[in-house]
């Protein structure tokens, strides 16, 4: 019990440490940083500039796909069907002795037709 009441006592103690800056050592750190400012300027704004014309790049490019688009929709409209059909004919006579005779005959017919959707 003595204990946790020690650690009580000495956790409590507020003791705030003040941290002293030395001024001479901010100058040195304010004037490397006003050096850097113009260079990391010119960088953002280069940077700036590539991401615009990647976007301007990007909504042509967009612009292009949609007239695309609605070239195709409109050639999908329009649709050809071509139907085909063979017919093939068997015949099969009989002479006067009973022996049977079997003929093929084959026709076919090609239909065109378009339809619009």
């Amino acid at each position: 019990m003595r204990y946790i009441l020690m650690i009580l006592l000495m956790s409590c103690n507020t003791d705030n440490k003040k941290i002293i800056v030395n001024k001479d050592i901010e100058k040195p750190l304010y004037d490397s940083v006003m050096k850097m400012l113009p260079i990391t300027e010119k960088i953002i704004i280069k940077k700036e500039r590539q991401i615009v014309y990647k976007f301007q790049e990007a909504e042509k490019k967009i612009v292009e796909l949609q007239k695309e688009n609605e070239k195709l929709n409109e050639l999908s409209k329009i649709t050809k069907t071509v139907i085909v059909r063979d017919t093939i004919y068997i015949k099969e006579k009989t002479n006067f002795w009973g022996k049977k005779r079997i003929s093929t005959d084959s026709s076919s017919s090609i239909d065109s037709t378009i339809i619009e959707q």
